[in-house]
């Protein structure tokens, strides 16, 4: 029996720019950009989840939570069918040297390393790469009003 997985994601926002996790999917041979973020463990909140897993994977604090959206994600990774409910979070970092890196390496749980970069819409349009969850990359820059 196949489970459908809890995730919590965060969205870090900066001078108009995202921070996104590279990623590859060898099955399809497609690199993607994600957020970073992971799974819900039991008996943790979305919003515990969200603190806890980037502080394990890019081991940095952060303040301001929100919760933006929840998304439904059905997908196919490495060859495999996944079902997610993804809690979508915007936060700023307590250090504000992270805003300066231009890349940080982040460590997934199973040990894989990733880099994460700042991207502004342009570079992100330019590099054409999808962005998972579907749907995700409507929050990433939010419209500002009156504009």
């Amino acid at each position: 029996m196949r489970n459908i997985r809890a995730k919590a994601v965060c969205l870090f926002r900066h001078d108009d720019r995202v921070l996104l996790a590279q990623a590859f999917d060898p099955k399809k041979n497609e690199h993607y950009l994600m957020p970073i973020g992971g799974g819900v463990e039991f008996g943790e909140r979305a919003v515990e989840a969200i603190q806890r897993e980037v502080m394990e994977e890019i081991q940095q604090q952060i303040c301001n939570v929100q919760l933006h959206q929840i998304f439904e994600n059905i997908f196919t990774f490495d060859g495999q069918q996944g079902h997610e409910i993804v809690f979508v979070y915007s936060a700023d970092f307590v250090s504000q040297a992270v805003y300066n890196m231009s890349e940080l390496c982040g460590v997934e749980s199973n040990g894989a390393c990733y880099t994460a970069a700042w991207y502004s819409q342009t570079q992100l349009d330019i590099l054409n790469d999808p962005i998972y969850p579907d749907g995700i990359s409507l929050l990433l820059f939010p419209l500002i009003e009156g504009t």
